[in-house]
């Protein structure tokens, strides 16, 4: 049988339970009656079951749960080992032994999906570049600029010495900032997104970003 992968990512400030971007979707079917739930997990609850046979969109799998999309009744959540590919060639559902492969990774850059139909395992998501992103307004508003990991500047220039007043990361970046040139004074070491400098709003003149 030809196989095929489906590699895409998403950027969003939290995973929701319920997907909110569902771009792409592969067929399936359900192999026997079950439940369909609120969220990916038998503690949600139930809002709904699929028949045996009943063809669905898979829109996303968390762990041993899919959310699918349905035709007819209530979209949720389902359990993955009840589901199948399906492919619709006159209408005639693929073998029920075939699985899904789903991935997901979640880094500070926002998660990254994966998606195959096979017995191959699912492709590597694609990596987010590591970043670091520099604003002058708070809540990372206003004038910005960013660079890749491994970058420094001993001296901020450009209208931007004493100027930034947030920092966003992404693909697991650092950076460490301090308030006068060339690497002296205080300094901290940003790990994650800082909308607020605090102490250093308007007040950084060297960074080192890695």
């Amino acid at each position: 049988m030809s196989k095929s992968c489906i590699v895409f990512g998403a950027a969003i400030a939290a995973i929701s339970l319920v997907p909110t971007i569902a771009v792409l979707a592969a067929p399936g079917y359900a192999t026997s009656s079950v439940n369909v739930r609120t969220g990916p997990g038998t503690g949600y609850a139930k809002v709904g079951s699929l028949s045996a046979g009943e063809v669905v969109d898979v829109k996303q799998c968390q762990g041993s749960w899919c959310f699918v999309d349905r035709a007819s009744g209530t979209d949720g959540w389902a359990s993955k080992n009840y589901l199948a590919p399906y492919q619709g060639n006159g209408g005639g559902q693929s073998k029920p032994d075939i699985p899904f492969n789903f991935g997901m990774t979640v880094g500070s850059g926002g998660p990254s999906f994966s998606f195959g139909i096979g017995d191959a395992p699912p492709p590597a998501p694609v990596p987010v570049p590591a970043k670091v992103c520099f604003f002058k307004g708070n809540n990372f508003s206003g004038a910005q600029f960013c660079v890749n990991a491994g970058t420094d500047d001993p001296n901020l220039l450009g209208g931007w010495n004493d100027s930034i007043s947030s920092i966003k990361l992404q693909g697991g970046a650092q950076v460490t900032v301090c308030l006068d040139n060339f690497y002296s004074g205080a300094c901290t070491t940003i790990a994650s997104d800082k909308p607020l400098l605090g102490g250093y709003n308007n007040a950084i003149s060297s960074f080192q970003a890695f």
